[in-house]
């Protein structure tokens, strides 16, 4: 699973920015209402169906889970609708790593080398292949699936198809160095990226599964993000006071 490399990526970028100066409704069965003459109402497009859930899900506050090879390897985190804030964390470990991600900054804590502080990076200043940019989007699916052709529907609520990462938009600046990211990895693979997801009985994406080309050490990682508790009380706030401080030039480096 990806989330493995992302977090051994970030990680040593965190060791070496330390080492060098430092200091995120029902349908009814219609029979009495319609004449028996009435034509049913066609489908709506597979396409269709998944743009609403990703819009819908956008709305509201949730949780998520991107997959690690083992349980103890998944990073948990939530996401919160308002402020569109998110945050995600290694779900455990004694060193164990914090990322706040808002539309324009990142905070990244919890690593002892960072002796208790808050790093604060701004995410317009960050490599294009900083592994940081990896997390400045905690509800990635939301942005991947904004560029998709040939969805298909291949049981009730699932559906695949293709994503080009090339028509893909970012709604945010974390979103748009998230694509960056995962372009520059793909390179010519960008526009034929297979995916599979699933909505759930109330309309919201449940569950995303891609492979990102090109993504680990320029091997492709299968990227895997679960969500739930769609419009749960979630608040999260930006870092703030003396424990924030700036991250070094190195952290914002390619690694």
């Amino acid at each position: 699973m990806l989330s493995r490399f992302i977090v051994g990526s970030v990680l040593a970028t965190a060791l070496v920015a330390t080492l060098t100066g430092c200091s995120a409704g029902g349908s009814g069965d219609g029979s009495a209402a319609a004449p028996a003459s009435s034509a049913a109402s066609p489908a709506p497009e597979p396409a269709t169906v998944l743009a609403a859930a990703v819009a819908k899900t956008a709305g509201v506050n949730l949780k998520v889970v991107l997959a690690g090879d083992k349980a103890e390897e998944d990073m948990t985190g939530s996401y919160d609708a308002t402020h569109k804030i998110g945050s995600i964390a290694q779900a455990s470990g004694t060193d164990r790593m914090t990322i706040i991600a808002t539309p324009d900054d990142l905070y990244l804590a919890g690593l002892s080398d960072f002796k208790g502080k808050t790093m604060h990076l701004k995410i317009a200043k960050l490599d294009a292949k900083s592994p940081l940019a990896m997390f400045t989007d905690v509800v990635t699916p939301l942005t991947l699936l904004t560029g998709v052709k040939d969805v298909k529907l291949t049981a009730p609520g699932s559906f695949t198809g293709t994503l080009d990462l090339t028509k893909a938009q970012g709604a945010t600046a974390g979103a748009r160095k998230f694509l960056d990211y995962v372009l520059a990895a793909a390179a010519n693979r960008a526009n034929a990226v297979k995916f599979t997801a699933s909505v759930n009985e109330q309309g919201y994406l449940a569950e995303f599964n891609t492979t990102l080309p090109n993504i680990a050490d320029g091997k492709d990682g299968e990227y895997n993000l679960k969500l739930s508790d769609f419009g749960s009380p979630i608040t999260i706030t930006k870092p703030t006071g003396s424990k924030v401080v700036e991250a070094p030039a190195a952290m914002y480096s390619q690694q």
